[in-house]
């Protein structure tokens, strides 16, 4: 970046001088043309004053040896001077004024006046040696610009890398930080324009640790979680080999198989938290609500029949929306299922799935003994169960609610009612829906 930012700040100022050169020539060369001139006009002036004698018809200045020829003429029109061969042939029909002649040995300027005696006389200087005077006085005032340009891009280099040397020390502390060792950049020494994009930085690093922290505990836990159930099957497996009846070895499968349905739903728990977490979900696609609920009452049916209870729907909008479906259908399983599984045997559960202005509404009512206030916020962490608590369960049905409700910016509410407990998932839908 040092290197390619220098490289197009030299380019713009080699540029800039160069043109800058190329005007300044021009105008230096312009001024010094416009002062001979000038110059021209003065010698005719002073000889209409009489401040300059013309003796002679014709006058003719030489410049020195190393400069020989003829250089500066001054005649007067309509005369004649008698064995001088003139340099110039000035036709006596010039009007008054400057004017461009060519001649045999080159080119020359000639300024025309008449004086106040009536006589005309004219002013000729040798073009070349115009050329030669406003070339080299034009030049003279680009050895400075010349000169400093190099200078110019140096010193634009220096502060180009001196400047750009935070960022560089940055990129050298984000290189060497892992996992491990993630810490936030330091904000000292940082330009301020700088510091909006380190603070962003520094934001980032905030999250990815807070996203490695929690990737880290989620592992632990879940390894944790895992570990008493394997074993469990890996006894039951030892007892089902050693049965020496059908009739035990009937008993032992069912309940080998009951392991294994309990195991299998862990596991379905814990992809369901990390997919929650990481908010791998699907695009939104067409939801129908009266599909949903159905399907989530069909899949707590055996354990509501098993436990006697009354699971039933309360308000279903039959529409069609866009939302996301897999996370819809796991919030409201997992509610319908932990309401089911801690309601007591001959309780009620009731399901509704209603769509609310931009929200659609996901609410379970059940007859169960609710929670304790000061237990509603815990019970939303991972694997976290109330104390005392007899029913089997993973604790984790509730915290991957609360995890696609932060993903996809819905809301949760758990609310103690009169004789149970409420639960609320508003899940926001698609613009376009």
């Amino acid at each position: 970046m040092t290197l390619q930012l220098t490289w197009w700040i030299a380019s713009v100022i080699v540029a800039l001088s160069v043109a800058a050169t190329g005007a300044s020539f021009a105008a230096a060369y312009h001024e010094a043309n416009r002062l001979q001139d000038g110059h021209l006009r003065e010698i005719g002036a002073l000889i209409d004053t009489g401040k300059l004698v013309l003796r002679a018809p014709m006058a003719v200045w030489e410049g020195s040896s190393r400069d020989s020829g003829v250089r500066l003429v001054i005649s007067s029109l309509g005369k004649s001077s008698p064995g001088m061969s003139a340099p110039i042939a000035i036709p006596d029909t010039l009007s008054d004024g400057l004017h461009d002649l060519d001649a045999e040995g080159g080119n020359w300027r000639v300024s025309v006046r008449t004086l106040r005696t009536g006589e005309r006389i004219a002013v000729a200087e040798r073009s070349m040696v115009r050329d030669e005077i406003a070339r080299d006085g034009a030049l003279r005032t680009l050895f400075p610009m010349l000169a400093l340009t190099p200078v110019l891009v140096a010193v634009v280099a220096f502060l180009v890398h001196k400047m750009l040397s935070p960022v560089a020390r940055l990129a050298s502390a984000v290189d060497k930080q892992d996992d491990a060792t993630l810490e936030a950049l330091s904000e000292q020494g940082i330009p301020k324009e700088l510091l909006p994009f380190v603070s962003s930085i520094n934001r980032l690093i905030v999250r990815l640790k807070d996203a490695i922290s929690q990737q880290h505990r989620f592992i632990a836990d879940a390894a944790h979680e895992l570990r008493s159930p394997l074993a469990a099957l890996s006894l039951q497996a030892e007892h089902l080999g050693s049965a020496d009846s059908p009739f035990v070895a009937r008993e032992r499968l069912a309940s080998f198989q009951a392991a294994i349905r309990r195991t299998a739903r862990l596991v379905e728990q814990l992809l369901a938290l990390a997919r929650s977490q990481h908010g791998s979900w699907t695009e939104p696609s067409v939801v129908s609500l009266r599909k949903l609920a159905n399907e989530a009452i069909v899949n707590a049916l055996d354990m509501a029949q098993s436990k006697q209870v009354d699971l039933g729907l309360e308000g279903v909008d039959d529409v069609e929306v866009i939302a996301d479906l897999p996370a819809l259908a796991i919030v409201l399983r997992n509610l319908v299922d932990n309401a089911v599984r801690y309601t007591p045997e001959g309780g009620k559960v009731d399901v509704s799935v209603i769509q609310s202005g931009a929200y659609l509404l996901l609410e379970v009512k059940d007859s169960g003994p609710g929670i304790p206030d000061d237990q509603l916020s815990r019970v939303l962490e991972p694997f976290y169960r109330i104390p005392g608590t007899g029913t089997a369960g993973s604790g984790l049905g509730l915290s991957i609610v609360s995890e696609i409700a932060r993903r996809s910016g819905g809301r949760f509410l758990l609310e103690n009612m009169s004789g149970g407990l409420r639960a609320c998932y508003l899940h926001p839908l698609c613009a376009t829906c």
